[in-house]
């Protein structure tokens, strides 16, 4: 049976016909990426994760320097699980912009389907656990539960072992 459901639902993915409810019932149905760029910054290492077509990037530069390239075609899959991620963290529930007083990580998310765009960043502050709109105000944390969970599904579209949780 899951074979049947996968191959099912790939070619609704392929073809961009699912709908929300059909899938999941968060706000990110399984559909196709028109921009997708995402961006962390954190002792002076930076991570950027862009798409580019059907291929998505994966580019890590310390002091100014490429250490690391990757690019891939996430399958169906793939996206279905990055999507998964985006809800399992709320990311739909974030504001446009969190900041605390200070130094810190700094991180960009943008993106795009054909029928809505999103977008949320921070500046040594992430969204609060169970209340994603909210920021977390204890830089001292470090990144929240829900970034985590966010960026563990953005490292996981591109084949990147994700970090674990502090």
């Amino acid at each position: 049976m899951r074979p049947i459901f996968i191959a099912l639902f790939l070619a609704a993915f392929l073809n961009g016909s699912v709908q929300a409810a059909n899938v999941v019932a968060d706000p990110f149905p399984p559909a196709r990426f028109t921009s997708l760029y995402l961006e962390r910054d954190e002792g002076g290492a930076n991570i950027v994760i862009q798409l580019n077509g059907d291929t998505v990037t994966y580019t890590k530069t310390v002091k100014g320097q490429v250490v690391e390239t990757k690019t891939v075609q996430p399958a169906g899959d793939d996206w279905f699980q990055f999507i998964q991620g985006l809800n399992q963290a709320k990311v739909y529930k974030w504001a446009p912009h969190y900041e605390y007083p200070g130094q810190g990580v700094t991180w960009v998310i943008e993106l795009a389907m054909p029928d809505r765009k999103f977008s949320s960043d921070g500046m040594n502050e992430f969204p609060k656990e169970n209340a994603e709109d909210q920021p977390q105000a204890d830089p001292n944390a470090g990144p929240s539960v829900p970034f985590q969970f966010f960026w563990q599904a953005a490292l996981g579209l591109v084949g990147k072992a994700a970090a674990t949780a502090k």
